[in-house]
């Protein structure tokens, strides 16, 4: 075989379009902050990515395979597949060149192989360009000095399929990527790098562009180092599938990053945890940026799986009540799905909750079945409804209504009733329960980053632009290990700068801050969590509605007891559902600043009150707005000072009381504005034009 001559690395550049044979750059979208200057609120910026060289299209096998260590010869060439199977434990292989065709490694369970990659162009049109069918571990090693190319070019392949390989790498073993050289990943139609076990990426610089999943390792995916650029389609940057426990005790479906520089470019989720998502300094602290949906320039279409996009909804005059829905044919042909909270509507005197649920095809008769909050002493299921499905569109919601013990229900049109009403999208959603304010959404996840059990980060520099919620912890998929999952977030490290169309940071169960530095700097809802808790760091929270949002209806829903906090809300600025008494909130240290834009919101609200017994707290809101909802505060009129004036854009707030003073610039204009301090019932509030505090970036200085 002829040895060709070592690739030279070369820079990264870049280019407009796949067309001319080379990628672009993530491109990142924009978010208005109130803040910014229009011009820096419209700007973008681009992340450079790899040229790649055109795939092989005719047949060539120009390659040469070197025994570095172990068993000289342990494999065959048959056409253009080159098959690993004699080599000895630890072999390790060298191979340089070009080819169209594939390589297999079947050693067994229980042989480790190294392949160092040192200039190889490898091109498959009919099979995965690298497959492992058996081995205890492969590492495939960029060599430094070196650039190598993996293309699959081959259609879609069916994943269903056991015995296909839908990857242009694709294992059944531990694989390892690694070496300080380059390794770019090319495929149309597939996955980039799979395996059905652990996969672990090290040191490289890796360019991975794919239809579906960039990096997917069933097991679990590990990111200790390196320069990692990812490019999926239709797809996840990284995806975890299991949640078990292995053999060896180890719990399964975890993604990791400890280092390295990490860019994704997703049309659906950036990271897709099956277990948990762990972000922390290992060799160094990691850097990771992340696009989903229409902030990637790369994102297609993608299938919703046969669901049905149009939704149907429940309109009913309590939110204390769930639903669900029962579509069946028979007593063994049904399907259920869950009603979800949606937006509230005031219509006349009474103010209608809207509960979404999808359209499923096939089905002829539905079933709704109303479950009462024992809170509220329902705590029976009622059967509400049994009816035909019609495909008439233009009665797409099942009204219900209550007097005394008896329901009545017909169906309407929720689009028509949303006309000029309060609920989202032409306005804050309602109270209560956990609200979606994107519309556009498709049928598919397209979160930044997503674990179906718990999210904890601790170090790194993290920024998220993403359709869906920035950081999500669900706690709605079963694990597969018999725990239930907790759906909570841990936050105590790292710089994060979230930009979202839904939640910043969204816990099924509890948000906890405890250092590190948050900045949501656009969203619907900012920080949403069964509860929210923050006991350091520095938290700032831009969003369309609620700042802080907490779900829980009994006991404390959020505790702010240090660090510094900022909200900036067109809802609520920081909202509890709690409805024990003056527990809902409780600010125990730290200094806060609260700015309510809305009329018809607070800037502190809660169901039966909050407590104050530390730190320093400043709520700015409307005199037109929920006034009473902020200075409903235990023991208010000895903790708390309130004071009624006008802030317009660009003045300045000044508090100070006891050896306590602050200073906040006017983000907008509020022409009658309530300001509420705690900490003291003699505080000193007034306004002035100038400055000479050196306030922070979101306009605040605390003495």
């Amino acid at each position: 075989m002829k040895k060709i001559t070592p690739f030279k690395i070369i820079s990264l550049v870049l280019c407009a379009a796949f067309a001319c044979g080379t990628l672009a750059a993530c491109k990142q979208g924009t978010g208005k902050n109130p803040h910014a200057s229009s011009a820096t609120a419209q700007s973008t910026t681009a992340l450079t990515t790899q040229a790649l060289p055109p795939p092989l299209t005719e047949s060539k096998m120009d390659i040469e395979i070197t025994c570095i260590e172990g068993t000289d010869g342990g494999y065959t060439v048959a056409g253009n597949t080159v098959t690993f199977t004699s080599a000895a434990a630890g072999s390790v292989y060298a191979i340089s060149g070009e080819m169209l065709g594939n390589i297999v490694i079947d050693v067994g369970e229980e042989a480790k192989l190294e392949l160092e990659l040192r200039g190889l162009s490898l091109t498959s049109n009919a099979e995965s360009a690298i497959t492992v069918l058996s081995a205890d571990k492969v590492t495939i090693t960029a060599k430094k000095g070196y650039e190598n190319f993996i293309y699959d070019t081959r259609a879609a392949v069916d994943e269903s399929d056991e015995t296909a390989h839908s990857a242009a790498i694709y294992a059944e073993a531990d694989l390892d990527i690694g070496g300080k050289g380059a390794l770019s990943v090319s495929s149309e139609n597939n996955n980039g790098i799979h395996t059905k076990d652990d996969l672990e990426i090290k040191n490289l610089s890796l360019f991975v562009t794919c239809e579906d999943n960039a990096l997917k390792g069933n097991d679990g995916v590990s990111v200790l180092s390196g320069s990692i650029t990812l490019i999926a389609r239709t797809g996840d940057g990284i995806k975890t599938s299991n949640s078990d426990i292995s053999a060896k005790g180890n719990q399964r479906g975890n993604i990791t990053v400890s280092g390295g520089t990490l860019n994704i470019c997703a049309a659906c989720d950036g990271m897709d945890a099956a277990h948990n998502v762990v972000i922390e300094e290992g060799e160094g602290a990691p850097t990771v940026n992340i696009y989903t949906d229409k902030y990637s320039e790369y994102s297609e279409n993608v299938e919703s799986g046969g669901k049905s996009e149009s939704e149907n909804y429940i309109r009913f005059t309590s939110r204390y009540y769930s639903f669900s829905v029962k579509y069946y044919n028979s007593e063994d042909d049904f399907v259920w799905v869950n009603a979800v909270y949606h937006s509230t509507v005031q219509g006349g005197r009474n103010a209608y909750y809207y509960f979404s649920y999808p359209t499923v095809e096939g089905y002829e008769k539905i079933q709704v079945f109303m479950y009462g909050d024992q809170a509220q002493g329902q705590d029976e299921d009622y059967l509400i409804r049994s009816d035909y499905i019609t495909p008439n569109t233009a009665y797409d919601t099942f009204a219900i209504t209550a007097q005394g013990g008896s329901y009545g229900y017909n169906w309407t049109n929720y689009s028509s009733s949303m006309g000029g009403g309060m609920g989202w999208p032409g306005g804050p959603g309602g109270p209560g329960g956990m609200q979606d304010g994107n519309s556009d959404k498709g049928e598919y996840s397209t979160k930044g980053i997503k674990a179906a059990n718990e999210i904890t980060i601790s170090a790194g520099n993290i920024t998220v632009k993403s359709y869906d919620d920035a950081i999500h912890a669900g706690s709605e998929t079963a694990l597969e290990n018999g725990n239930t999952a907790t759906g909570n977030i841990n936050i105590s490290g790292g710089v994060l700068t979230l930009l979202s169309n839904d939640d910043g940071v969204h816990a099924d169960g509890a948000v906890a801050i405890s250092g590190g530095t948050v900045n949501v700097t656009d969203c619907y809802e900012g920080i949403e969590g069964t509860t929210v808790k923050i006991t350091a760091g520095s938290v700032s929270v831009v969003s369309k509605d609620d700042g802080f949002n907490s779900t829980a209806h009994s006991g404390t829903g959020v505790e702010i007891s240090g660090g510094n906090v900022y909200v900036y809300a067109g809802g609520d600025g920081i909202d509890a559902n709690s409805r024990t008494s003056y527990s809902g909130i409780i600010f125990s240290g730290g200094n806060t600043v609260v700015i309510c834009t809305s009329g018809g919101n607070s800037a502190i609200d809660t169901e039966q009150g909050y407590k104050y017994t530390g730190g320093a707290v400043i709520a700015i809101m409307s005199s037109r707005g929920m006034t009473s909802e902020t200075t409903h505060g235990q023991n208010f009129e000895s903790i708390g000072t309130k004071k009624t004036l006008t802030l317009g854009a660009g003045s300045f707030l000044e508090v100070s009381a006891g050896g306590v003073s602050a200073t906040v610039k006017m983000p907008a204009n509020l022409s009658s504005s309530m300001v509420v301090y705690l900490g003291s019932n003699g505080a000193s509030i007034k306004t002035n034009t100038s400055s000479s505090a050196s306030l922070d970036a979101n306009g605040v200085c605390w003495n």
